[in-house]
C-alpha cells in the first residue's frame, strides 16, 4: 500500500511540476535578451558552420569567460527543434524535470519515501526552481552539474567500494560547475580540494591510484578551456592571477564585518527564494532546528553518531560563505547559482539519516506536517496558474515583431532593416532572422527601409540614433507598435 501511495504522489508531483511551467512555454513567455540571442547564435554556428568554440560567454571580469560546454549543449536543441527559439527553453525544462526525477529516486533509495516526497514537492513549488526551469543561460546548467556532484560525494562517503566511473563523474561534474558559472568554480574547486585533505572518506577514495580517475574527469571537464589557454598563451590564467593578487574593484572595498553582513543577507535570500510563502520558510526552518536539536541531544547522549556526509555538506555551505566574505567587491547573486541544492542536501542529510534512529515519532510527525503544508501550497499555486494567463512579454514580443516584418515584406527581394536596441548589438533579432534563413541588408533598398526601435530608459540615446538613421529627404513613415517596440517602414518620396 505504501508503495502504491508513493507512486501516486510521485506522479502527481511530476504532473504539478509540468502544470506550473507549461503555460509559459506554450505562450513563449520566457526571458529572451541579448545574452540568449548571442548564445543561440553560437550554438547554431556549431551545427551550421561547424565552428567549435573553446570558450563560452563573457563574465563580469574583462578577459575571463565561462566555459564552452554551454554552447555545445545548445547545439542539441538547435538540431532537435530546427532552431526554433522556444526549443532551447523546452530543452532546459526537460533537464530540470529530469533532475526532479533523479533526486526523488535517489532520496527514495537512500532516505525513504517520506524524505523523497517532502523534498520533491519543495522543488515542484519553489519559485527559484520554477524560474530556473523556464530560463535559458549558462548559469542554469550549474544545477544538474551540482546535483550530480553532491550525489556522487554522498556515495564516496557511504559506499564501501568506490567504482572508477563514480570517481570520473565526481571530477567531471565538479569541473562543469566551474565551466557553467566560472565564479562558482573559482570558489568551489579549491574548497573541495582542501576538503579532500580534511575528510577521511575523501582521502581514502581520491588519494590513491584510483584517484587518478577523479583527476581525469576534472581535466576532461576543463579540457576546452585548457585548449583555449594553450592556443592563446594562457591569457585567461594571467587575467585570473592578476585579479586574485591585484583585484580591480568596481566599488570601494567594504570592511570585513560589513561584507559578512552582506553575505549573510545574500545567503538568507538563497534560502527564502525556495519558498513561495515567507511564513512557511520560517516554519520549515523551525522544524529543521527542532530535528537538529533532537539529533544533537541523541549525539550528546551517545545514542547516535553525527554522519560524516552531513558534516561534509555543512563544510561546503559554510566554506562557500566564508570564501564569499573574502571577496571585497560586490558579490552578485548568480556567482553561487544553484547553491540551493547544497542547502537542500544539508537538510536532507540531517533529516534522512537520523529519522530512523531516535525520536522517530516526533520527527515523522514534523515531516508529515511539512509535506501536508507543501501540498497545500501546491494546490494554491495550481489554482493561481489556472486563473492567471501569461502576459504578452518576453520571447513572444520579438517573435511577433519579426513575424510582422516578414508578413509585410517580400522575402524573395532584398530589403533594408535597421534595428535599435539599448544593448547596441541586436543579437535577439539577428538570431530570429538567422533561423528563418533571412539576412536583411542594413543599406537602404529602393528608398525604403524597416526600422525596429525598442524602448530605452535613456531617451536621448534613442533619439540620437533616430536622428542619425532617419532619412533627411522628404519621406513617409508607417508605424506599428507591438508592446513598447515601434516597427517603422520608411519610404523616401521620389524627387520631383
Amino acid at each position: 500500500m505504501k508503495k502504491v501511495l508513493y507512486a501516486v504522489l510521485f506522479c502527481i508531483f511530476c504532473a504539478l511540476f509540468i502544470y506550473y511551467r507549461i503555460p509559459s512555454l506554450l505562450a513563449h513567455y520566457v526571458a529572451y535578451t541579448y545574452d540568449q540571442g548571442r548564445d543561440f547564435i553560437a550554438g547554431a554556428n556549431i551545427v551550421r558552420l561547424h565552428k567549435i568554440p573553446f570558450i563560452g560567454p563573457t563574465t563580469g571580469i574583462n578577459g575571463l569567460f565561462h566555459g564552452s560546454w554551454w554552447y555545445y549543449l545548445l547545439a542539441i536543441p538547435y538540431i532537435l527543434f530546427k532552431g526554433a527559439p522556444i526549443g532551447y527553453y523546452w530543452f532546459n525544462f526537460s533537464i530540470q524535470f529530469s533532475l526532479l526525477i533523479v533526486l526523488m529516486v535517489f532520496l527514495k533509495k537512500e532516505f525513504g519515501s517520506l524524505t523523497s516526497l517532502l523534498f520533491g514537492i519543495l522543488i515542484v513549488v519553489a519559485p527559484y526552481f520554477t524560474f530556473i526551469s523556464l530560463f535559458a543561460g549558462n548559469n542554469v546548467m550549474v544545477l544538474p552539474a551540482l546535483l550530480i556532484f553532491l550525489i556522487c560525494n554522498y556515495y564516496l562517503f557511504t559506499s564501501k567500494k568506490i567504482s572508477l566511473p563514480l570517481l570520473f563523474v565526481t571530477g567531471f561534474s565538479l569541473a562543469l560547475v566551474g565551466e557553467f558559472e566560472l565564479s562558482f568554480g573559482i570558489f568551489l574547486v579549491p574548497l573541495y580540494l582542501i576538503g579532500i585533505l580534511i575528510f577521511r572518506s575523501l582521502r581514502k577514495a581520491l588519494i590513491n591510484k584510483n584517484g587518478l580517475m577523479f583527476l581525469f574527469g576534472l581535466v576532461v571537464g576543463f579540457m576546452p578551456r585548457i585548449l583555449f589557454e594553450l592556443k592563446n598563451s594562457f591569457t585567461q590564467t594571467k587575467v585570473l592571477l592578476s585579479f586574485l593578487f591585484h583585484p580591480k574593484l568596481y566599488s570601494a572595498a567594504s570592511p570585513y564585518l560589513s561584507r559578512v553582513s552582506e553575505r549573510w543577507i545574500l545567503f538568507k535570500t538563497y534560502y527564502f527564494e525556495m519558498f513561495s510563502e515567507r511564513y512557511f520558510a520560517y516554519i520549515f526552518l523551525i522544524s529543521i532546528c527542532v530535528i537538529a536539536g533532537l539529533t544533537l541531544i541523541a549525539v550528546l547522549q551517545k545514542r547516535t553518531k553525527t554522519q560524516p556526509i552531513f558534516i561534509f555538506y555543512i563544510y561546503l555551505l559554510g566554506g562557500l560563505f566564508f570564501l564569499a566574505t573574502l571577496y571585497k567587491d560586490f558579490f552578485w547573486k548568480n556567482y553561487y547559482e544553484g547553491i540551493h541544492y547544497i542547502f537542500l542536501f544539508v537538510f536532507i542529510s540531517l533529516i534522512g539519516q537520523q529519522i530512523q534512529k531516535k525520536h522517530v515519532l516526533i520527527k515523522r510527525s514534523i515531516l508529515f506536517s511539512l509535506l501536508f503544508g507543501f501540498c497545500a501550497l501546491g494546490m494554491i499555486s495550481a489554482r493561481e496558474t489556472y486563473m492567471h494567463k501569461p502576459p504578452f512579454d518576453g520571447l513572444q514580443v520579438q517573435e511577433a515583431i519579426v513575424n510582422y516584418v516578414n508578413k509585410n515584406q517580400d522575402q524573395h527581394q532584398e530589403y533594408c532593416l535597421r534595428i535599435y536596441t539599448p544593448s547596441v548589438i541586436p543579437h535577439t533579432y539577428n538570431y530570429l532572422f538567422l533561423v528563418r534563413n533571412v539576412k536583411p541588408s542594413s543599406e537602404w533598398v529602393n528608398g525604403t527601409c524597416w526600422f525596429i526601435v525598442e524602448a530605452d530608459s535613456y531617451k536621448q540615446r534613442r533619439d540620437d540614433w533616430l536622428t542619425i538613421n532617419e532619412p533627411k529627404d522628404k519621406h513617409t513613415v508607417v508605424v506599428k507598435t507591438i508592446k513598447d517596440v515601434e516597427i517603422r517602414y520608411y519610404k523616401v518620396n521620389p524627387q520631383e
